[in-house]
């Protein structure tokens, strides 16, 4: 196998970074707002405010990642930690056959992030006024989750492009594992309600969680 130019590696391995924890916060998302009606329940019975911001903020936020991801390589004079930049190292530095390969991904990308750079430059990074006070007769698009699974897709047939042509391996981002993730929380919250029935069939003292660790927390 060719070994990965130093000039691409340094930026891929940031933008490797960078995807992995785009696909964290999508796996939350998808694990607290996608599982089942039964867990949405479960989070309407428990905290429905909280959680309906929480909603609010990942969709947004995966939105911004894929928008930052996508940006050119350069704006304003200062460079951007983009695909673009990324792509731009590969034309200079690495193999063609492979940034032609990429370059073609990439385009179609560029399609699907569409909507969601509306939204960051109109709503999520900015507050466009026309926008804001629904006064545009262009109104923003509908965002779907299959919407952000499809960009996701091509972010990830990018990336394991290049780590399949350089270290002939691909990286499993849609896989990602963390242990103190969503359906840790979900865990924890059934517990709770579960506390709540014994409360209320009197198998547990009111005044027990007092003797507990985190009674003041």
């Amino acid at each position: 196998m060719p070994s990965i130019p130093s000039e691409i590696n340094e930026v891929y391995e940031k933008l490797k970074t960078e995807v992995t924890w785009i696909h964290g916060r999508w796996i939350v998302y998808r694990q607290l707002f996608a599982k089942s009606e039964k867990r949405i329940d479960l989070l309407n019975e428990c905290a429905s405010a909280f959680f309906y911001i929480i909603q609010d903020v990942l969709l947004g936020e995966v939105q911004v990642a894929l928008s930052k991801l996508t940006d050119p390589a350069k704006s304003g004079g200062f460079k951007n930690l983009s695909l673009e930049l990324l792509q731009e190292h590969l034309c200079a530095h690495g193999d063609k056959g492979l940034s032609n390969q990429t370059r073609s991904i990439l385009e179609k990308l560029h399609s699907k992030c569409k909507p969601f750079r509306e939204w960051r430059n109109k709503q999520l990074a900015h507050l466009d006024l026309t926008t804001a006070m629904k006064s545009t007769k262009n109104p923003l698009p509908g965002i779907s989750r299959q919407m952000i699974e499809e960009a996701l897709e091509l972010v990830r047939e990018y990336m394991n492009k290049i780590e399949g042509h350089y270290m002939d391996s691909e990286m499993g981002y849609e896989h990602f594992i963390m242990q103190s993730d969503g359906e840790a929380l979900v865990a924890i919250l059934r517990y709770g309600l579960r506390y709540e029935e014994l409360l209320k069939e009197g198998k547990v003292s009111y005044d027990d969680w007092h003797h507990g660790e985190w009674h003041d927390a």
